[in-house]
């Protein structure tokens, strides 16, 4: 415990009936209990703002100390208040800082006192003179839920601004194992020369899948075998431009099959891609054409897919259901573009990206859903509650059960948009319900843990560099509010694409590239 911290009646806690870790200005255990007696739930005291943990707050069982917050202007010393649903006596404990983390020892005891019960904690803002007057005010609750996390996650961390990234791609780095630690998971990855973007695994996480670049072709894609020290070769490479009719393609938003057998894409491709000067917001990226094709792994064999193959449509952004016969993705209406026509499938300019955005022209996407059929597609159908509401809906993603679907909603776009949010139908569609995990600064990049209990993603909404957040999902698809884990990334890293994988937290060790030598 911080040794500037008074814990005061912790006889159902740690065993004892006072304890004081103080060591400059030494209160007594006087001036604890003169601001409890003092107390008064009637009184309208100043209201002090409390940043974390936020009011209802679900821990993971495994969860480590979390670190409390609050901004108070009015006082100079706290008093945490600790009421237990279980009955047990309440703790308390005094600080002069505006944060407070329990010890490890402490923790366990909260927890255990707090397993699947509402606990509530009272700040109280005062300060060291006697007798004890309270300033200020702000209370929360908690709960430790039984269902534990149970797999560690994949992310990137990129450098800021976007334009930084590209330049020097070796200096985006990937990390992998548990969330639980009270440090950021080892890196497994760094150092690549060469762009490297969106992943995903198979369902039981043996198979990982990732744009890579490779021998300068932006369509190229990996695809090996998860194992504790992986080499990347030129075996595990594939392209998107074997695709007969693709021409050069980029293979925007790839995933891999839940069964690990086959991979979608978006090819035929267009995109608008704009490097912006602010930090947080430094690129605009969306699809404004292209269709999906499916690789089949074990025949080697590319293919459109009927039923989101139209090339007067934008369709992108795939994902499968987690039995593996629906495919979800995101479609509009291709852009007007007449004067690239035969000119062959070419990345867009500057210029032409900017004028599809001039003046703040929309451009919005409608979720749809597609029978898969082992590759012979069928009749797209409208997913009610994320399609034609006016809205940007994009990055869909299943639960693994296949009830719900959880999807981003903005104004417009899609990819780091500022006010995107995080919603839930159910799998077949049906009423939208905005989540309660929601920041006041982009949701986004979302993935379920294997058990469906809980899910990552990652918001601004406390910095500029972006950062990941953890919420519980209970049996009716609803959330429970974000557990900011700020401990996973550096202050001068985003991280991104988060993904819970299936496998054991050393699972990954080290991944190397053996194929930038064979460009």
């Amino acid at each position: 415990m911080n040794r500037k911290t008074i814990a005061v009646g912790m006889a159902a806690v740690m065993g004892l009936a006072l304890v004081i870790l103080w060591h400059e200005l030494r209160p007594t255990a006087h001036h604890v209990r003169d601001i409890v007696g003092n107390y008064r739930p009637d009184r309208g005291y100043a209201s002090l703002a409390i940043e974390q943990p936020l009011d209802e707050t679900v821990f993971p069982p495994e969860m480590i100390p979390p670190t409390f917050r609050w901004t108070d202007p009015h006082a100079s010393a706290w008093l945490l208040w600790i009421r237990f649903a279980d009955g047990s006596s309440d703790a308390y404990f005094l600080t002069h800082r505006p944060r407070w983390a329990p010890s490890p020892l402490v923790w366990e005891d909260l927890k255990r006192h707090s397993m699947d019960r509402g606990t509530q904690v009272l700040i109280l803002g005062t300060g060291w003179g006697r007798p004890a007057r309270i300033l200020s005010r702000g209370t929360l609750s908690f709960r430790i839920s039984a269902d534990p996390v149970g797999a560690p996650l994949f992310y990137r961390e990129v450098v800021l601004p976007f334009a930084e990234a590209d330049r020097k791609p070796e200096r985006i780095r990937w990390r992998f194992g548990s969330i639980m630690e009270p440090y950021a998971p080892p890196i497994v990855m760094q150092g690549l020369t060469v762009c490297a973007n969106c992943h995903s695994f198979s369902a039981d996480g043996s198979i990982l899948a990732m744009d890579a670049d490779y021998a300068n072709n932006k369509g190229a894609y990996l695809i090996t075998q998860v194992r504790r020290e992986m080499v990347l070769t030129p075996a595990d490479m594939i392209t998107w431009n074997d695709y007969e009719r693709a021409g050069l393609t980029f293979g925007l938003l790839s995933q891999i099959s839940p069964d690990g057998r086959y991979v979608v894409s978006t090819v035929k491709d267009h995109a608008v891609f704009i490097a912006k000067e602010p930090l947080a917001f430094s690129q605009l990226f969306f699809p404004v054409g292209g269709i999906l094709c499916v690789y089949d792994r074990q025949g080697r064999t590319f293919r459109a897919l009927p039923g989101a193959d139209d090339p007067n449509l934008v369709q992108s952004n795939p994902v499968w259901s987690p039995d593996g016969k629906y495919i979800v993705f995101a479609r509009t209406k291709a852009a007007d573009l007449r004067h690239t026509r035969g000119q062959g499938l070419r990345p867009l300019t500057k210029e032409e990206c900017h004028d599809l955005v001039r003046d703040g022209r929309p451009f919005r996407y409608d979720l749809y859903r597609v029978p898969f059929n082992e590759g012979a597609g069928g009749t797209p159908e409208p997913l009610e509650g994320a399609s034609h509401n006016g809205l940007s809906n994009y990055f869909p993603c299943y639960s693994p059960d296949g009830r719900w679907i959880v999807f981003c909603r903005a104004k417009t776009y899609m990819l780091l948009q500022p006010d995107s949010e995080l919603y839930v139908i159910p799998a077949e569609g049906g009423t939208a319900r905005r989540l309660a995990c929601n920041t006041a600064r982009m949701n986004s990049w979302h993935s379920f843990s294997p058990n469906g209990k809980w899910m990552v993603f990652a918001s601004k909404a406390w910095s500029d560099y972006t950062q990941l957040c953890l919420t519980h999902i209970d049996e009716q698809g609803d959330s429970s509010p974000p557990i900011l884990l700020d401990h996973l990334t550096a202050p001068d890293r985003a991280a991104n694409i988060p993904a819970f994988v299936n496998a054991d937290p050393n699972a990954i060790r080290k991944i190397r590239e053996q194929f930038v030598t064979y460009r």
